[in-house]
């Protein structure tokens, strides 16, 4: 029984250590930084050739936040309006492109949100970051600085809510949203193609909260 019970303590004691330095990738430029969750390590990797490839880039501009009172609700209408850019070769060697967002710098962190799934049924507190099951999106054909791109644009809307004990508190939380200003959202954007998932680019974008 003892070597038995000394092989779990050391299978629990090496996986409260993965945990704990569980990573998160970023990228810039043609390398990868991964730094640990307690930031005791740092490291640098430079990408490959395939890894650019298949990296989708953003184009973003601010996030429209649309607020609303009826009785006692409060409503914000997050326009998520994104641009992923690859090139043509590499959108052609993907089989699906992941959207993440990261609403923890913003006001929306504090309220709960519904979206439209791809089967037309209403989610509460989750969107699908594969964008092939996202049917509120375009993919075209492009030019940029002389390359064949691709570009995948991204336009689905975010109900956040809140239900409040009258109709003055819900109209005063509004007029507190319409004066934040520096409020932005994350996104975070990777392709996944013959078993890879490919690193990670992200990204910020201002929140303008609008009457």
């Amino acid at each position: 029984m003892k070597p038995i019970f000394t092989v779990i303590l050391i299978a629990l004691t090496i996986a409260g250590c993965s945990k704990k330095n569980d990573v998160k990738p970023t990228t810039s430029g043609n390398v990868t930084t991964t730094t640990s969750a307690d930031s005791s390590t740092t490291t640098t990797t430079k990408l490959t050739a395939a890894d650019s490839l298949h990296m989708p880039t953003f184009g973003i501009s601010a996030q429209i936040v649309t607020t609303s009172v009826s009785g006692v609700n409060l409503y914000m209408k997050l326009d998520e309006n994104i641009n992923l850019i690859m090139t043509a070769a590499g959108y052609q060697q993907t089989s699906a492109i992941h959207l993440l967002e990261d609403f923890k710098s913003s006001s929306l962190n504090a309220f709960e949100y519904t979206t439209v799934a791809e089967g037309g049924n209403v989610t509460l507190n989750w969107v699908d970051d594969n964008l092939n099951n996202v049917i509120l999106k375009s993919v075209a054909d492009t030019i940029i600085n002389g390359k064949s791109m691709v570009r995948v644009n991204v336009n689905r809307v975010f109900t956040f809510f809140k239900v409040y004990d009258s109709n003055q508190s819900a109209v005063a939380e509004q007029n507190v949203l319409l004066k934040v200003t520096g409020d932005t959202i994350g996104f975070t954007t990777y392709s996944y193609y013959n078993l890879v998932n490919y690193p990670q680019t992200s990204i910020t974008a201002k929140v303008v909260y609008v009457k």
